[in-house]
């Protein structure tokens, strides 16, 4: 992803995704920067930022990942509020939010997500897409 480019050719890995072809947002991130750990965690950062300002309803995290991300919250907020581009917590909710690749990409394109515009949702918002809108599965 260089600078000044407003479409990212996103990657997702047949090895990555599940048999419903369910992948992590991390994963997304990870093989569209063909592995470079800062880029990655930019890049999810952004797609996090964007599918809670645009409330996308179908990502989907397992019961035992939603009780672990839950006690994370629990134990520090900023899992929720800190999605800073150089933030590790990107890497936690990235790592357990998954989505459908098409569907994602779909989802991309509809609501037309630039990378260079900078998505910036409310705490209250963050906490709400992830307490009501993320789906247990």
């Amino acid at each position: 992803m260089a600078a000044g480019d407003d479409e990212i050719d996103f990657k997702i890995s047949a090895d990555d995704q599940d048999e419903h072809s369910f992948v992590s947002i991390w994963n997304i991130a990870s093989a569209t920067c063909d592995g470079q750990l800062a880029e990655t965690r930019a890049l999810a950062s952004k797609l996090l930022n964007f599918l809670c300002k645009r409330d996308c309803d179908f990502v989907v995290c397992s019961s035992a990942n939603i009780e672990y991300l839950d006690e994370k919250f629990e134990s520090d907020n900023k899992i929720l509020y800190d999605w800073k581009p150089e933030s590790e917590h990107v890497d936690i909710i990235a790592q357990h939010a998954e989505v459908p690749g098409k569907a994602f990409m779909s989802f991309l394109k509809t609501h037309k997500f630039n990378p260079e515009t900078k998505y910036n949702p409310r705490r209250a918002d963050r906490v709400e897409w992830f307490n009501d809108r993320w789906c247990i599965g």
